[in-house]
Protein backbone atom coordinates (compact mmCIF):
# COMPACT_ATOMS: atom_id res chain seq x y z
CA UNK A 1 0.00 0.00 0.00
CA UNK A 2 1.32 3.43 -0.89
CA UNK A 3 2.03 5.55 2.16
CA UNK A 4 1.23 9.25 1.86
CA UNK A 5 2.71 12.04 3.97
CA UNK A 6 1.60 15.47 2.81
CA UNK A 7 3.72 18.59 3.17
CA UNK A 8 1.48 21.48 4.07
CA UNK A 9 2.08 24.44 1.72
CA UNK A 10 1.22 28.03 2.47
CA UNK A 11 1.71 31.49 1.02
CA UNK A 12 2.52 34.75 2.78
CA UNK A 13 0.31 37.48 1.38
CA UNK A 14 -0.55 40.98 2.42
CA UNK A 15 -3.94 41.36 4.10
CA UNK A 16 -6.77 42.39 1.79
CA UNK A 17 -10.40 43.40 1.99
CA UNK A 18 -13.08 41.55 0.04
CA UNK A 19 -15.52 44.02 -1.42
CA UNK A 20 -18.11 42.90 -3.99
CA UNK A 21 -18.77 45.56 -6.59
CA UNK A 22 -21.52 45.30 -9.18
CA UNK A 23 -21.75 41.78 -10.55
CA UNK A 24 -18.24 40.87 -9.48
CA UNK A 25 -17.87 37.92 -7.16
CA UNK A 26 -15.72 37.96 -4.07
CA UNK A 27 -12.03 37.70 -4.86
CA UNK A 28 -10.62 34.27 -4.16
CA UNK A 29 -6.84 34.37 -4.30
CA UNK A 30 -5.82 30.97 -3.00
CA UNK A 31 -2.59 29.48 -1.79
CA UNK A 32 -0.42 27.75 -4.41
CA UNK A 33 -1.54 24.36 -5.57
CA UNK A 34 -1.07 21.68 -2.97
CA UNK A 35 1.88 19.81 -4.34
CA UNK A 36 2.58 17.37 -1.56
CA UNK A 37 5.73 15.38 -0.94
CA UNK A 38 4.98 11.74 -0.24
CA UNK A 39 7.94 10.10 1.46
CA UNK A 40 7.97 6.33 1.05
CA UNK A 41 10.49 3.45 1.14
CA UNK A 42 9.90 -0.14 0.19
CA UNK A 43 10.81 -2.71 2.87
CA UNK A 44 13.78 -3.89 0.82
CA UNK A 45 15.08 -0.36 0.36
CA UNK A 46 14.63 0.37 4.05
CA UNK A 47 16.61 -2.74 4.95
CA UNK A 48 19.39 -1.71 2.56
CA UNK A 49 19.53 1.78 4.05
CA UNK A 50 19.87 0.41 7.59
CA UNK A 51 22.44 -2.18 6.60
CA UNK A 52 24.61 0.03 4.39
CA UNK A 53 24.17 3.45 5.93
CA UNK A 54 23.20 2.85 9.53
CA UNK A 55 20.33 4.49 11.37
CA UNK A 56 20.88 8.04 10.19
CA UNK A 57 17.89 10.14 11.22
CA UNK A 58 15.53 12.02 8.92
CA UNK A 59 14.92 15.68 9.72
CA UNK A 60 12.50 18.24 8.33
CA UNK A 61 12.51 22.03 8.62
CA UNK A 62 10.29 24.76 7.17
CA UNK A 63 11.50 28.28 6.37
CA UNK A 64 9.83 31.39 4.93
CA UNK A 65 11.20 31.90 1.41
CA UNK A 66 10.27 33.66 -1.85
CA UNK A 67 6.88 34.82 -0.61
CA UNK A 68 5.85 31.36 0.55
CA UNK A 69 7.40 28.55 2.59
CA UNK A 70 10.27 26.17 1.87
CA UNK A 71 10.37 22.66 3.33
CA UNK A 72 13.63 20.73 3.51
CA UNK A 73 13.76 17.00 4.30
CA UNK A 74 17.16 15.33 4.74
CA UNK A 75 18.51 12.03 6.00
CA UNK A 76 22.09 12.41 7.17
CA UNK A 77 24.36 11.83 10.17
CA UNK A 78 22.75 13.54 13.14
CA UNK A 79 25.74 15.79 13.80
CA UNK A 80 25.59 17.16 10.22
CA UNK A 81 21.90 18.05 10.14
CA UNK A 82 22.04 21.44 11.96
CA UNK A 83 24.72 22.71 9.58
CA UNK A 84 22.76 21.50 6.56
CA UNK A 85 19.58 23.21 7.69
CA UNK A 86 21.43 26.44 8.45
CA UNK A 87 23.07 26.37 5.02
CA UNK A 88 19.72 25.75 3.32
CA UNK A 89 18.09 28.64 5.17
CA UNK A 90 20.97 31.00 4.32
CA UNK A 91 20.96 30.07 0.64
CA UNK A 92 17.19 30.47 0.33
CA UNK A 93 17.39 33.89 1.99
CA UNK A 94 20.16 34.91 -0.42
CA UNK A 95 18.20 33.84 -3.48
CA UNK A 96 15.04 35.49 -2.16
CA UNK A 97 16.91 38.78 -1.72
CA UNK A 98 18.60 38.68 -5.10
CA UNK A 99 15.77 37.36 -7.29
CA UNK A 100 12.61 38.35 -5.43
CA UNK A 101 10.17 40.66 -7.15
CA UNK A 102 9.57 42.68 -3.98
CA UNK A 103 13.19 42.96 -2.83
CA UNK A 104 14.43 46.55 -2.76
CA UNK A 105 18.14 45.68 -2.74
CA UNK A 106 18.59 42.60 -4.90
CA UNK A 107 19.91 41.93 -8.37
CA UNK A 108 16.45 41.92 -9.95
CA UNK A 109 15.77 45.42 -8.62
CA UNK A 110 19.14 46.54 -9.99
CA UNK A 111 18.47 45.09 -13.45
CA UNK A 112 14.99 46.59 -13.62
CA UNK A 113 16.25 50.05 -12.64
CA UNK A 114 19.77 50.20 -14.10
CA UNK A 115 19.07 48.12 -17.21
CA UNK A 116 22.05 45.78 -16.99
CA UNK A 117 23.72 43.19 -14.81
CA UNK A 118 26.65 40.82 -15.06
CA UNK A 119 25.90 37.55 -16.80
CA UNK A 120 27.93 35.78 -14.08
CA UNK A 121 25.67 36.99 -11.26
CA UNK A 122 22.94 34.80 -9.75
CA UNK A 123 20.34 36.65 -11.81
CA UNK A 124 22.56 36.61 -14.88
CA UNK A 125 22.73 32.83 -14.80
CA UNK A 126 18.97 32.62 -14.29
CA UNK A 127 18.40 35.01 -17.20
CA UNK A 128 20.54 32.85 -19.49
CA UNK A 129 18.55 29.80 -18.43
CA UNK A 130 15.29 31.68 -18.96
CA UNK A 131 16.39 32.65 -22.46
CA UNK A 132 16.57 28.94 -23.30
CA UNK A 133 13.16 28.27 -21.77
CA UNK A 134 11.46 31.14 -23.60
CA UNK A 135 12.64 29.63 -26.88
CA UNK A 136 11.76 26.07 -25.84
CA UNK A 137 8.18 27.03 -24.94
CA UNK A 138 7.53 29.39 -27.82
CA UNK A 139 7.08 32.30 -25.42
CA UNK A 140 4.43 30.66 -23.22
CA UNK A 141 7.01 31.15 -20.47
CA UNK A 142 8.17 34.77 -20.53
CA UNK A 143 9.73 36.67 -17.57
CA UNK A 144 9.39 40.03 -19.36
CA UNK A 145 5.75 40.45 -18.30
CA UNK A 146 6.53 42.40 -15.13
CA UNK A 147 4.76 45.56 -16.29
CA UNK A 148 1.72 43.53 -17.33
CA UNK A 149 1.64 41.80 -13.92
CA UNK A 150 1.69 45.21 -12.23
CA UNK A 151 -1.17 46.52 -14.38
CA UNK A 152 -3.31 43.53 -13.44
CA UNK A 153 -2.24 43.85 -9.79
CA UNK A 154 -1.45 40.22 -9.03
CA UNK A 155 -1.30 38.75 -6.43
CA UNK A 156 -3.83 41.28 -5.11
CA UNK A 157 -5.87 41.70 -8.30
CA UNK A 158 -9.65 42.02 -7.94
CA UNK A 159 -10.86 43.56 -11.21
CA UNK A 160 -10.05 43.70 -14.93
CA UNK A 161 -7.82 46.71 -15.70
CA UNK A 162 -8.41 49.33 -18.37
CA UNK A 163 -7.81 47.72 -21.81
CA UNK A 164 -5.87 50.83 -22.86
CA UNK A 165 -3.34 50.24 -20.06
CA UNK A 166 -2.99 46.60 -21.07
CA UNK A 167 -2.21 47.60 -24.65
CA UNK A 168 0.23 50.22 -23.43
CA UNK A 169 2.36 47.79 -21.44
CA UNK A 170 2.20 45.13 -24.14
CA UNK A 171 4.44 47.46 -26.14
CA UNK A 172 7.22 46.96 -23.56
CA UNK A 173 6.86 43.19 -23.10
CA UNK A 174 8.22 40.23 -25.04
CA UNK A 175 11.52 38.68 -23.97
CA UNK A 176 13.03 38.62 -27.46
CA UNK A 177 12.40 42.35 -27.93
CA UNK A 178 13.19 43.58 -24.42
CA UNK A 179 16.24 41.53 -23.36
CA UNK A 180 19.68 41.30 -24.95
CA UNK A 181 22.24 38.81 -23.68
CA UNK A 182 25.92 39.41 -24.38
CA UNK A 183 28.96 37.46 -23.27
CA UNK A 184 29.35 39.68 -20.21
CA UNK A 185 25.97 41.25 -19.51
CA UNK A 186 22.20 40.93 -19.41
CA UNK A 187 20.67 44.09 -20.89
CA UNK A 188 17.07 45.22 -20.37
CA UNK A 189 15.69 47.71 -22.87
CA UNK A 190 14.07 50.94 -21.70
CA UNK A 191 10.57 50.53 -20.29
CA UNK A 192 10.90 46.80 -19.64
CA UNK A 193 10.21 45.19 -16.29
CA UNK A 194 11.27 41.62 -15.53
CA UNK A 195 9.54 39.24 -13.12
CA UNK A 196 11.03 35.76 -12.61
CA UNK A 197 8.23 34.53 -10.36
CA UNK A 198 7.48 31.65 -12.74
CA UNK A 199 10.96 30.14 -12.35
CA UNK A 200 12.67 31.61 -9.27
CA UNK A 201 11.22 29.02 -6.88
CA UNK A 202 12.36 26.14 -9.08
CA UNK A 203 15.80 27.74 -9.38
CA UNK A 204 16.03 28.10 -5.59
CA UNK A 205 14.94 24.49 -5.09
CA UNK A 206 17.68 23.21 -7.41
CA UNK A 207 20.39 25.31 -5.79
CA UNK A 208 19.37 24.20 -2.30
CA UNK A 209 18.99 20.51 -3.16
CA UNK A 210 22.39 20.44 -4.88
CA UNK A 211 24.04 22.13 -1.89
CA UNK A 212 22.59 19.63 0.59
CA UNK A 213 23.57 16.61 -1.49
CA UNK A 214 27.09 18.00 -1.83
CA UNK A 215 27.17 18.41 1.98
CA UNK A 216 26.55 14.69 2.37
CA UNK A 217 22.78 14.15 2.60
CA UNK A 218 21.96 10.56 1.64
CA UNK A 219 18.31 11.47 1.01
CA UNK A 220 16.99 14.94 0.34
CA UNK A 221 13.76 16.65 -0.69
CA UNK A 222 13.44 20.43 -1.11
CA UNK A 223 10.08 22.05 -1.77
CA UNK A 224 9.33 25.77 -2.23
CA UNK A 225 5.75 26.83 -2.81
CA UNK A 226 4.87 23.45 -4.29
CA UNK A 227 7.92 23.01 -6.53
CA UNK A 228 9.84 19.88 -5.55
CA UNK A 229 13.31 18.41 -6.15
CA UNK A 230 14.20 15.09 -4.58
CA UNK A 231 16.76 12.30 -4.79
CA UNK A 232 19.01 10.06 -2.75
CA UNK A 233 21.92 7.66 -2.76
CA UNK A 234 19.62 4.94 -1.38
CA UNK A 235 17.09 4.49 -4.18
CA UNK A 236 14.26 5.94 -2.14
CA UNK A 237 10.95 6.36 -3.95
CA UNK A 238 9.28 9.74 -3.53
CA UNK A 239 5.57 10.09 -4.30
CA UNK A 240 4.48 13.65 -5.09
CA UNK A 241 0.76 14.36 -4.83
CA UNK A 242 -0.74 16.79 -7.36
CA UNK A 243 -3.80 18.76 -6.37
CA UNK A 244 -6.97 18.64 -8.45
CA UNK A 245 -7.51 22.14 -9.92
CA UNK A 246 -11.21 22.33 -9.05
CA UNK A 247 -11.41 20.78 -5.58
CA UNK A 248 -9.24 20.04 -2.57
CA UNK A 249 -8.55 16.42 -3.48
CA UNK A 250 -5.57 14.98 -5.34
CA UNK A 251 -5.76 14.58 -9.09
CA UNK A 252 -2.98 12.01 -8.95
CA UNK A 253 0.41 11.03 -7.57
CA UNK A 254 3.76 11.19 -9.35
CA UNK A 255 6.33 8.60 -8.20
CA UNK A 256 10.03 9.21 -8.85
CA UNK A 257 13.37 8.21 -7.36
CA UNK A 258 15.15 11.39 -8.46
CA UNK A 259 14.18 14.58 -10.26
CA UNK A 260 11.72 17.42 -9.95
CA UNK A 261 7.98 18.04 -10.08
CA UNK A 262 6.32 21.45 -10.49
CA UNK A 263 2.69 22.46 -10.88
CA UNK A 264 1.00 25.65 -12.05
CA UNK A 265 -2.70 26.38 -12.30
CA UNK A 266 -5.40 29.00 -12.57
CA UNK A 267 -6.53 28.19 -9.01
CA UNK A 268 -3.37 29.53 -7.36
CA UNK A 269 -4.12 33.25 -7.66
CA UNK A 270 -7.31 34.52 -9.29
CA UNK A 271 -10.51 36.51 -9.04
CA UNK A 272 -13.90 36.09 -10.71
CA UNK A 273 -15.68 38.96 -12.42
CA UNK A 274 -19.04 38.61 -14.16
CA UNK A 275 -18.69 34.85 -13.94
CA UNK A 276 -15.28 34.78 -15.65
CA UNK A 277 -12.16 33.47 -13.91
CA UNK A 278 -9.09 35.72 -14.30
CA UNK A 279 -5.86 34.14 -13.05
CA UNK A 280 -2.22 35.21 -12.79
CA UNK A 281 -1.35 33.07 -15.86
CA UNK A 282 -0.95 35.91 -18.34
CA UNK A 283 -0.65 35.39 -22.10
CA UNK A 284 1.88 37.72 -23.68
CA UNK A 285 0.02 37.62 -26.99
CA UNK A 286 -3.20 39.10 -25.59
CA UNK A 287 -2.24 40.73 -22.31
CA UNK A 288 -5.03 38.82 -20.60
CA UNK A 289 -5.05 35.69 -18.43
CA UNK A 290 -4.98 32.50 -20.45
CA UNK A 291 -7.85 30.07 -20.19
CA UNK A 292 -6.10 27.26 -22.02
CA UNK A 293 -5.69 24.99 -18.97
CA UNK A 294 -6.83 24.68 -15.39
CA UNK A 295 -3.49 23.24 -14.30
CA UNK A 296 -0.27 21.67 -15.51
CA UNK A 297 2.33 19.47 -13.85
CA UNK A 298 5.79 18.82 -15.26
CA UNK A 299 8.26 16.12 -14.26
CA UNK A 300 11.82 16.97 -15.27
CA UNK A 301 15.41 16.28 -14.20
CA UNK A 302 15.68 19.72 -12.56
CA UNK A 303 13.16 21.97 -10.86
CA UNK A 304 13.90 25.19 -12.77
CA UNK A 305 12.94 23.44 -16.02
CA UNK A 306 9.88 21.87 -14.42
CA UNK A 307 8.80 25.21 -12.93
CA UNK A 308 9.16 27.18 -16.17
CA UNK A 309 7.50 24.48 -18.27
CA UNK A 310 4.61 24.07 -15.83
CA UNK A 311 3.79 27.76 -16.22
CA UNK A 312 4.19 27.51 -19.98
CA UNK A 313 1.93 24.45 -20.20
CA UNK A 314 -0.70 26.12 -18.03
CA UNK A 315 -0.58 29.26 -20.20
CA UNK A 316 -0.39 27.52 -23.58
CA UNK A 317 -2.51 24.46 -22.79
CA UNK A 318 -2.18 21.02 -24.39
CA UNK A 319 -1.38 22.40 -27.86
CA UNK A 320 1.68 24.26 -26.55
CA UNK A 321 2.79 21.46 -24.22
CA UNK A 322 2.81 18.98 -27.09
CA UNK A 323 5.42 21.07 -28.89
CA UNK A 324 7.92 21.39 -26.01
CA UNK A 325 11.30 19.70 -26.67
CA UNK A 326 10.98 16.17 -25.31
CA UNK A 327 14.62 16.01 -24.21
CA UNK A 328 13.95 18.69 -21.57
CA UNK A 329 11.30 16.86 -19.57
CA UNK A 330 10.21 13.40 -18.48
CA UNK A 331 6.46 13.91 -18.51
CA UNK A 332 3.77 16.61 -18.64
CA UNK A 333 0.20 16.43 -17.36
CA UNK A 334 -2.20 19.19 -18.51
CA UNK A 335 -5.67 19.34 -16.97
CA UNK A 336 -8.34 21.20 -18.96
CA UNK A 337 -11.82 22.12 -17.77
CA UNK A 338 -14.42 21.35 -20.45
CA UNK A 339 -16.83 24.16 -19.57
CA UNK A 340 -19.31 21.81 -17.90
CA UNK A 341 -17.32 21.44 -14.70
CA UNK A 342 -15.54 18.24 -15.78
CA UNK A 343 -11.78 18.00 -16.30
CA UNK A 344 -9.82 16.17 -18.96
CA UNK A 345 -6.23 15.03 -18.46
CA UNK A 346 -3.70 15.28 -21.32
CA UNK A 347 -0.37 13.43 -20.95
CA UNK A 348 2.90 13.93 -22.78
CA UNK A 349 6.07 11.88 -22.42
CA UNK A 350 6.61 9.10 -19.90
CA UNK A 351 4.44 10.24 -17.02
CA UNK A 352 5.02 8.32 -13.73
CA UNK A 353 1.45 9.15 -12.79
CA UNK A 354 -1.26 7.30 -10.87
CA UNK A 355 -4.70 8.91 -10.89
CA UNK A 356 -6.46 9.12 -7.52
Amino acid sequence: MRKTLHLRLAVLQLPHTLRPRGRRTLRRNRAPGILAGVLALSLAAAFAVRFLHGENPEARRTFPALGTFATVVVRAPEEDIPGMMSAADSLLNHIDCELGRFSDTGQLRHLNTAGSISSESELGRLARFSNTMVAATGGSFDPSLGALVEVWGFPGADSVPDPARINEVLAVTGWEDMVTITEDSILLHSGGLLDFGAVAKGWAVDRTWTLLMEMGAEECLVEVGGEVRCGSSTGRVWNIGVRHPRNDSLAGVVSITEGAVATSGDYECFFIENGVRYSHLLDRNTGYPSGAAAGATVVAPDCATADAMATAAAVGGPDAAGSFPEELYTGIIVIVEDGQGACQVHRFGEVPWAAE
